[in-house]
């Protein structure tokens, strides 16, 4: 698994700061979309991480700009996961 979203910093992006508790599930979640072995895995992995952004979104845990750029980690996670999937598959 390569983590493309951990930065040497340790945020998830540059300029995101967020609590441990919920870093940590977002790293989880963004995992589970890495580690996809199917488009229909990443796609369920993407809406989990969205499920999770929808939560701290309803219960005001976090300001909305920072729930958005999350919600555009998981996006472009799954897009890229996506995209190698579909280069593994045989012409």
């Amino acid at each position: 698994m390569l983590q493309r979203y951990r930065f040497p910093s340790g945020e998830l992006a540059p300029g995101l700061v967020l609590p441990p508790d919920i870093q940590w599930r977002m790293r989880l979640a963004l995992a589970l979309i890495e580690a996809a072995n199917s488009p229909v895995n990443c796609l369920i992995a993407q809406a989990t991480a969205h499920g999770v952004c929808l939560g701290l979104d309803m219960g005001h845990v976090l300001a909305r700009p920072d729930i958005e750029r999350m919600e555009i980690l998981a996006d472009n996670a799954a897009s890229q996961r996506l995209a190698e999937l579909a280069s593994d598959l045989p012409s």
